[in-house]
C-alpha cells in the first residue's frame, strides 16, 4: 500500500485497482478522482455479481459526471441487469457484440 501511494503521490495517467483497493486509497486522500476523463470497468458483469456494486457506486459518485468522461464496459457476458447499469452510467451507452449472442 505505500508504495501505491508513493507513486500516487508523483502523479499518474493510468490507475488500475480493484474496487476495494481503490476505495481505500480514496479514504486515504493518496487517490482524488476528480478529474477522470476515461473510466474502464473490465469483467463488469463479475464484479456487479460478485456483491461490488455498492463498491462501484461509491467511486462513480467521486468522478466527474457520465457526460464528462468517457466509461468502457468490457465483459464476456451482458444479461439485462448489466444493461440497465449501462444506461445508468454511461452517457449514449453502446453495445459492441463480438460473439453475436447479446441482446
Amino acid at each position: 500500500m505505500q508504495v501505491q501511494k508513493s507513486a500516487l503521490s508523483n502523479g499518474t495517467d493510468v490507475v488500475v485497482g480493484t474496487p476495494g483497493r481503490v476505495i481505500d486509497l480514496m479514504m486515504q486522500g493518496s487517490l482524488k478522482l476528480q478529474e477522470v476523463k476515461l473510466l474502464v470497468l473490465d469483467e463488469a458483469d463479475e464484479m456487479l455479481d460478485m456483491g461490488f456494486g455498492d463498491q462501484l457506486e461509491e467511486i462513480l459518485a467521486s468522478i466527474p459526471p457520465k457526460t464528462e468522461r468517457q466509461t468502457m464496459l468490457w465483459s464476456a457476458t451482458v444479461p439485462a441487469w448489466v444493461h440497465k447499469v449501462a444506461q445508468k452510467y454511461l452517457h449514449d451507452a453502446q453495445t459492441i457484440d463480438l460473439v453475436g449472442t447479446c441482446r
